[in-house]
């Protein structure tokens, strides 16, 4: 409830994310919606791609359903701390050119995107996040 009621103060609306209908439909009105691509959500809707030096890594389908069911443009916003504290920089990327037409490619065309945002502040990047938690089948857990 406080994360929900703090996340409205500074959004239009909240979309769950498992409601794509809702999603798509707000793309196709021609909303912003924000999408976390470099969350892992598990081995459903997920491609395997490399990221930074882990070469298996489950990666939302999300991104590349969004993008052929609304047609909408695709860009990346990424924030980043000052380093006076003073606030943030706001680093947003023109329109994704060239993305592909296969999930498993646009897979990895993200993942060099994200290697790319994550670049510009790692020390400021998420990193006790699971990252990599989903493994392909057979393959040993990346954690102890």
């Amino acid at each position: 409830w406080v994360q929900t009621r703090g996340r409205m103060r500074s959004n239009k609306a909240m979309i769950g994310r498992n409601n794509l209908r809702g999603i798509v439909g707000a793309l196709k009105k021609g909303e912003a919606v924000w999408f976390a691509p470099d969350q892992d959500y598990g081995p459903k809707g997920s491609s395997f791609a490399p990221f930074f030096a882990v070469e298996n890594v489950a990666t939302t389908n999300g991104t590349y359903v969004l993008s052929r069911l609304s047609g909408a443009a695709m860009l990346t916003v990424t924030m980043v701390r000052k380093s006076d504290n003073s606030g943030y920089r706001l680093y947003i990327t023109p329109e994704m050119e060239g993305y592909p037409a296969d999930e498993n490619q646009a897979a990895a065309y993200m993942n060099k995107i994200i290697e790319k945002e994550i670049m510009r502040a790692p020390e400021q990047y998420l990193w006790i996040h699971r990252r990599f938690k989903t493994r392909p089948l057979g393959e040993a857990s990346l954690y102890i």
